[in-house]
């Protein structure tokens, strides 16, 4: 004869199993994620694909720019940003084509800030030098990578799985990089169409990003940059700040508009 063993802390006095606590329900949830994460083969793929654009960056021709730093400064410091668009639309649009979990969002953020404080420790470390202002650049990788994850929320009402989603993700992925001035300042393209990307979800951040880790107002261009204090160098950075948001929150609504939390049909 069996007899089956009642734990008191599962149950309450009447004998029925007590719900464990919001906190306890997240922190579940959390881990169960994190595990989900890490052995999603295709979100390491995600996560080595951003270390990739540092490889070109680190060959190509570099020159003087302002200061001390040249263009290859500036483009590594933008490329950071690759890291959050890589993550937000790839990573993204293909886990929420296959499931719907809202933490995913959580992770591919601290994913972000992890890769990205990596990075700037190991070009830190090569070069001898640190972000001028961490924390603008740490405001410029959320921004970005916020925004980015919108957009790979947005990509899944356009696709039936996961496969499709990681084919269509590249599209966007790639116009936004070429677009954002990692690869291509800005100031090298034609006018109007430098002031078009100027005004896309990367190049505001890209900006962001360069002015934080050399400590110089960019915001008018690398010619005549010169550098400010961290007060002046956050008021450059109001305008750039605000385009994001206005992203953010455009995109917000087109998710909220389009995105369905309904299971997906195979």
């Amino acid at each position: 004869m069996s007899t089956t063993t009642v734990r008191t802390s599962d149950r309450g006095a009447s004998g029925t199993r007590t719900a464990p606590s919001v906190f306890a329900q997240t922190l579940r949830l959390t881990r169960t994620e994190f595990t989900l994460f890490v052995r999603y083969q295709t979100a390491w793929l995600y996560l080595l694909m951003p270390m990739v654009l540092f490889v070109p960056l680190m060959s190509m021709p570099s020159a003087p720019a302002f200061g001390d730093y040249t263009t290859t400064d500036l483009s590594i410091a933008a490329a950071l940003l690759g890291i959050g668009l890589m993550l937000g639309i790839g990573h993204a649009s293909n886990v929420f084509a296959a499931r719907r979990e809202s933490l995913v969002t959580l992770l591919v953020l601290l994913f972000t800030l992890l890769l990205t404080a990596l990075v700037v420790a190991v070009i830190s470390a090569m070069n001898g030098t640190a972000p001028a202002d961490p924390v603008l650049l740490g405001v410029a990788v959320l921004l970005c990578t916020t925004a980015m994850t919108f957009v790979g929320l947005l990509i899944t009402s356009l696709v039936r799985n996961a496969e499709s989603a990681q084919m269509f993700s590249t599209l966007p992925m790639l116009f936004l990089l070429m677009t954002g001035g990692i690869f291509f300042p800005l100031e090298l393209m034609p006018g109007p169409v430098g002031a078009v990307a100027g005004l896309l979800p990367v190049a505001p951040a890209a900006e962001m990003a360069q002015a934080a880790y050399t400590g110089y107002d960019v915001f008018g261009g690398f010619e005549g940059a010169e550098a400010v204090g961290t007060l002046e160098l956050w008021t450059a950075s109001l305008p750039s700040i605000a385009v994001m948001l206005v992203w953010i929150v455009v995109l917000a609504l087109a998710v909220g508009r389009f995105f369905k939390w309904d299971p997906r049909r195979p």
